[in-house]
C-alpha cells in the first residue's frame, strides 16, 4: 500500500461534475495554445509548414508578436509597481511595530461574571476547560453549564423547556427543573 498525498478517485465524482472538469480542462488547454500560436507558427515553419509566412510577413504578424510582448510587458511591470508600492506602504506603516492591530485590554473575570450573573469563581473553572456544553436562555442567558461529558437533555432533544430562577441566586424554596422533550420518532 503506497502513501500518496494526492487523492485520485474520479468514480466517487458525479458524471456531470467530470464533464465539466474534462470541458474545463480542454477549454484552457485550447487557450493556452493560442497563447502560443507565434511561437507554434515559428515551430511549424521550422519544419516546412509556410504558415510562419503568411502570418508573420504577409499579415504583418511580426509587428502585432512585438506590440502584444509590449503590452504584456507594461502590464506586468503595472503589476510589479502597484505590489511593490503596497509593500513598501505596509512596510512603513508597521516598521517596529509588534503587531498591527490595537487589541482591547482584557476584561477583567468579575466584569464578565457579573454580565453574565454567573460565579466568578465557576468562570474561572469553566475558563481552564477544553469542553464545556453551555445551555442559553433565549434572551442568551446562561442557564446551565456542564464539563467534558455530553449535555443532560441528550443529543435526541429536539426542545429543552427550562424553569428556573437565577443560576446561582436563591429559588425561594424551589428548584431549577428541565423538561427535556424527546424528538418525535421519525425525524
Amino acid at each position: 500500500m503506497k502513501n500518496d498525498l494526492i487523492i485520485n478517485k474520479p468514480e466517487a465524482q458525479q458524471r456531470g461534475q467530470r464533464i465539466a472538469q474534462g470541458l474545463l480542462t480542454v477549454g484552457f488547454w485550447v487557450l493556452f495554445l493560442s497563447l502560443l500560436r507565434p511561437l507554434l507558427a515559428l515551430v511549424g515553419w521550422l519544419i516546412g509548414i509556410h504558415l510562419f509566412t503568411h502570418e508573420m510577413i504577409e499579415k504583418d504578424g511580426g509587428r502585432v508578436l512585438i506590440r502584444t510582448l509590449c503590452d504584456y510587458g507594461l502590464v506586468v511591470l503595472l503589476l510589479a509597481i502597484v505590489l511593490r508600492s503596497w509593500a513598501w506602504y505596509n512596510h512603513r506603516r508597521f516598521a517596529g511595530k509588534d503587531q498591527r492591530r490595537k487589541t482591547l485590554p482584557p476584561i477583567p473575570l468579575e466584569v464578565v461574571a457579573r454580565y453574565h450573573q454567573v460565579d466568578p469563581s465557576a468562570l474561572s473553572l469553566w475558563q481552564k476547560d477544553r469542553c464545556l456544553y453551555v445551555r442559553h436562555s433565549t434572551e442568551g442567558k446562561v442557564l446551565e453549564v456542564q464539563s467534558s461529558e455530553p449535555p443532560p437533555w441528550g443529543v435526541d432533544a429536539s426542545s429543552v423547556t427550562v424553569v428556573q430562577c437565577p443560576l446561582f441566586g436563591s429559588c425561594g424554596g424551589h428548584e431549577a427543573e428541565s423538561i427535556v422533550a424527546p424528538q418525535p420518532p421519525g425525524m
